[in-house]
């Protein structure tokens, strides 16, 4: 474990595979990491049949996140459906992101593109607004509120990454929330 990593928690109640699972998160991985911040993922199960890692029943600290993978009740219709929303402590980089995989899967088949991809980045997005503590979008990049199938299928670097001042941003945000926690940091096993 990376003493300086971000710690989200990742509760899969949509029953995606792991395999893809396992993919999506190397997407949200590889964005974040652009962004200068390491994440150390802990995958919470919802279902308690087996042993679960005990940071899954500890209250969240100030540099945890939570991503709850859900199928929403798809209500919304035409290109503007939300993947996700995000709730955050305004004082803290804690919070609580959800995404729609139903969603992104609905996404996913009108680009005809790879679901784990299109699913890894509407986790970085997420995780972006808890980090910046700001539910405002972009005009453009990966903080943008609306993501069309025709950006998707295009695929450009710039339509999946932050901005740089959203990069300062977010190591700015990290780089406190650290700082707080050094006073009273939890062990994570």
């Amino acid at each position: 474990m990376i003493d300086d990593s971000l710690l989200v928690r990742i509760y899969n109640n949509a029953g995606v595979l792991g395999s893809e699972l396992a993919s999506a998160l190397r997407t949200t991985h590889d964005i974040l990491r652009r962004a200068d911040l390491v994440v150390d993922w802990v995958q919470c199960r919802a279902r308690r049949d087996g042993p679960v890692p005990v940071v899954c029943d500890q209250p969240l600290s100030s540099e945890d996140v939570v991503v709850r993978l859900i199928e929403g009740s798809d209500t919304e219709s035409g290109e503007r459906r939300a993947l996700g929303y995000s709730l955050f402590d305004a004082n803290g980089v804690s919070g609580f992101s959800t995404v729609y995989v139903d969603r992104v899967d609905w996404l996913a088949r009108r680009a005809q593109y790879p679901r784990a991809s299109l699913l890894g980045r509407a986790i970085a997005h997420e995780i972006g607004h808890l980090l910046l503590r700001s539910n405002a979008h972009t005009e453009s990049g990966l903080m943008r509120e609306v993501w069309t199938a025709e950006q998707v299928v295009r695929n450009r670097r710039e339509d999946w990454t932050f901005s740089p001042d959203q990069n300062g941003d977010l190591r700015n945000a990290r780089f406190a929330a650290m700082s707080n926690a050094k006073k009273g940091r939890r062990p994570r096993t």
